[in-house]
Parts: C-alpha cells; sequence; structure tokens
C-alpha cells in the first residue's frame, strides 16, 4: 500500500539523517531544511505523475509537509547561524516527526488508494442526492419535533433518448452508509438501472444531507445493537430491541419509493425522474438492510423482486414467546434472493425452523440461495476495497474480496436482469 510505502521512506529518511547527525555531532540545519522542501517537491511531484489519487486519505500528510516546507523556506532565507550541536536537539525532533507523521499518514493506511472495479454494461451514468422530507413522520431521535428527513442518492444511465429503465433501490447496513455498494450500484447503472441508495439518518455511520449538513450515527442505537450481538441475549430480549431498527427502516423505504414514483409521475421533475419506469422495482440491501427490504417487499403491490445481501429476515419474526420465534409462514409473494455466507448458511440449517430464513425461504413462492465459501458478513460490501483494515475489524473473511464482490455483482445483474427486464435466463449457481 502507497500509504505505508511512503511512511517508511519517511522514517527511513529521517533515521538516515538523524543518523548522520549524531555521528559527525552536527545539526545540519540547513541540510534539513533543504531536505524537507525536497520531501514536499517529490509528493507533489508523485501527485502530478498520478501515483498518488489526490483526495482525504492525503489532506493531513500534505498539509504538515507545506508547514515544514513553509519553515524550511523561512528559515533558509533567514540565513541564521548553525545552532551547536545537542544529541537532544536530534532525538527529540525526531521523535516529533516520528509520530507526526506516524498520525497523517493512518487515513491513507486505513483507506489505501485501490482501483474502482469496471463495469460491464453500455451505459455511462450519472449521479444526483436528494434530501427529502417526511412531513407525516416526527424525527424520534430528536426532541424538537421536526420531522425526519432522509438522503438518498441516484446512479442512473446517460441516455439523450426517452429510455426508460428499472428502479433499484438499495438499503445499507447497521452503521453503514449509502456508498457502501457504490460497485453494485455503478454495474446496475451501467446496465440500464436506475439505483437509489439510501441514508437512514442515524442509523447510518454518517450522512451529508444536501444542504451541507453532516449527521452522525446515533450512539444509542450502536449501542443496542452491540448488546443484541451479544452471547447471553435472550431471544425474546432481542425481538423487543429489533422492532424499532425495522420499523425505521421499512417507513423510510416506504417513505422513498411513494416519493419517487410521485416525482416519476410529474415530468417537471428532474432527470433523474423521467428515466425510471417505476412499473419494474426491485429492493435490495446489506444486513439490516436486507432484512428491510424483504418486508417491505412483502407488504408493497409494486415491488417485482427482492436481494438480501446477508441479512436475517427480522421483519418476519411476528412475536417471541419465551425465547421462540413465531414466524410469518404466509407464502412470500415475489421473487425472492438470499445472499449469504456459507458459515451463515450452514450455521442457519441448524436452528431449523428458528432461524426466519429458512421458513421465509421454504414458503416463499419462487426463492432462492446463493452462498459464497469463506466469505464474511462485510464482503457482500464494498468495504473490503476501501479499508481492508476496517473490513478485517467488522468480518471478512478468507475470501478473495474483488472476487466476491464481483461474482455477488454478476449474480444481482442477472437476477434483475431475469426478474426486471425479461431479457436473460436464471444462471445463478448455489454456491461460489
Amino acid at each position: 500500500m502507497i500509504g505505508i510505502f511512503i511512511l517508511l521512506t519517511i522514517i527511513v529518511i529521517e533515521l538516515v539523517f538523524r543518523g548522520i547527525t549524531i555521528w559527525k555531532k552536527k545539526l545540519f540545519r540547513k541540510e534539513k531544511c533543504v531536505l524537507n522542501l525536497l520531501e514536499l517537491l517529490l509528493f507533489m511531484l508523485l501527485m502530478i505523475i498520478r501515483v498518488i489519487e489526490w483526495s482525504f486519505r492525503w489532506k493531513l500528510l500534505l498539509a504538515v509537509l507545506i508547514l515544514r516546507g513553509i519553515i524550511a523556506a523561512i528559515i533558509l532565507v533567514r540565513n541564521q547561524a548553525e545552532k551547536d550541536y545537542k544529541i537532544s536537539r536530534t532525538l527529540l525532533p525526531f521523535a516529533g516527526s516520528l509520530l507526526l507523521f506516524i498520525a497523517v499518514t493512518i487515513p491513507a493506511i486505513i483507506f489505501p488508494q485501490y482501483e474502482q472495479l469496471p463495469t460491464t454494461g453500455k451505459y455511462t451514468f450519472d449521479t444526483v442526492s436528494y434530501t427529502w422530507e417526511d412531513v407525516s413522520r416526527v424525527e424520534t431521535f430528536k426532541t424538537d419535533g421536526s420531522n425526519r428527513k432522509v438522503t438518498v442518492q441516484f446512479w442512473y444511465p446517460k441516455t439523450k433518448g426517452e429510455e426508460k429503465f428499472p428502479l433499484v433501490v438499495f438499503s445499507h447496513g447497521a452503521y453503514g452508509y449509502r456508498y457502501s455498494n457504490y460497485s453494485t450500484y455503478a454495474e446496475l447503472a451501467s446496465n440500464g438501472y436506475v439505483v437509489c441508495s439510501i441514508d437512514h439518518t442515524y442509523h447510518a455511520f454518517y450522512t451529508k444531507q444536501t444542504d451541507g449538513k453532516a449527521i452522525t450515527v446515533n450512539p444509542e442505537f450502536m449501542n443496542s445493537v452491540s448488546y443484541a450481538n451479544k452471547d447471553g441475549v435472550s431471544e425474546d430480549e432481542i425481538f423487543k430491541i429489533s422492532r424499532p431498527w425495522m420499523d425505521l427502516r421499512c417507513s423510510d423505504m416506504n417513505f422513498v419509493i411513494d416519493t419517487i414514483e410521485q416525482k416519476v409521475v410529474n415530468t417537471s421533475e428532474d432527470a433523474v425522474f423521467s428515466r425510471i419506469d417505476s412499473s419494474k422495482i426491485g429492493l435490495m440491501g446489506h444486513s439490516m438492510g436486507g432484512a428491510a427490504s424483504v418486508t417491505v417487499g412483502r407488504l408493497r403491490t409494486d415491488i417485482d423482486a427482492v436481494i438480501d445481501l446477508d441479512g436475517t429476515m427480522l421483519g418476519e419474526e411476528l412475536a417471541c414467546e419465551n425465547n421462540r420465534y413465531i414466524m410469518n409462514e404466509a407464502p412470500y409473494p415475489i421473487p425472492l434472493l438470499s445472499i449469504n455466507t456459507t458459515e451463515n448458511y450452514e450455521e442457519g440449517l441448524t436452528y431449523g425452523s428458528q432461524y426466519v430464513n429458512n421458513v421465509i425461504l421454504a414458503n416463499a413462492i419462487d426463492a432462492k440461495e446463493v452462498h459464497f465459501d469463506g466469505a464474511g458478513h462485510m464482503n457482500f460490501t464494498d468495504l473490503p476495497l476501501y479499508s481492508p483494515f476496517l473490513s478485517n475489524m467488522l468480518g471478512s473473511g478468507e475470501i478473495d474480496s474483488k472476487y466476491c464482490i464481483t461474482t455477488m455483482n454478476a449474480v444481482i445483474l442477472n437476477y434483475y436482469n431475469h426478474y426486471l427486464k425479461q431479457s436473460e435466463e436464471l444462471n445463478i449457481k448455489s454456491s461460489y
């Protein structure tokens, strides 16, 4: 990773220079100033030749290099006399520089540069975001009586004609965010779909509204999710805790779908809505978002297919008494695809009729299940590409990350092409 390479390079340069300083018992102040300026120029050169792709990863490091360069230039211009050598004047600046450079390269190490996965479709695509206010709901995460606001982002094909495309609505996982599956959105948009990804405000790790306001995940929500995942928590308690999650998620999805359908009818709305064929709608989500997608897909009559990415279908649990679940055993009415890890699939088999996914998939009129060997929960998002470090912390498997997300995207595209476009045969294996 280039972040680690740059940090190690700086450390080596500092070590060599400090070693020479101690050996010669001279501070070499002017030489150090020239070296600082050369480091800044080298960094700028790497950006110019695109070895370093400018992004948030490099802002802190560049700021430090610029600051050191300015100080170095001032010292050289003033041409001050060399200070007497003291070992403390060598070791203390070295220790400070080392800690500083470790701190400012952390973003580049945690979020290394990576190339976006190539798309396979013929369309280029555009994106646009909106923040919509639901006047029928009060924001429960605030106490000022304000209405709930939901931010959405669309990815849609660029076309000069009047061609319309199926709509896919995506819901992220617990403290995920709307970019969590960007490669999936891009692949679908390039193949002729309009994708709408929802930021579930206060459930999302970070939401930036179109007015510029930034909202982070609610700590109480984070704590409730962490608590529900602890060993020893009763199923009765988990059921009680998860109800507000599902109510909020499903309400957000219903609000977004209804708003889109209203805007599609209104021909004066923005270009993205003129591209949507609202008679063909698919839902999809990861984890908690997958659970909400399954529930909304059952309750609405305008949804044509649902994909659940490694989500326990919590909304299909109707009640829990004495740690025994009562499931919704009515046949799931529309095509449903469950994509999960082999580990979760095998563990789910051991619970039999007490694992909600088993019940729903068994009773569905048209259900398929796909599992990925060696995958972890986060392998069904772009996080392993975006930040392998965070992905490993949160749960990714031994499977090759690019293979997993690329194969999953191909499965998703094939599924929607079959059910939303009726344009190709279904060609999905049970395991990958």
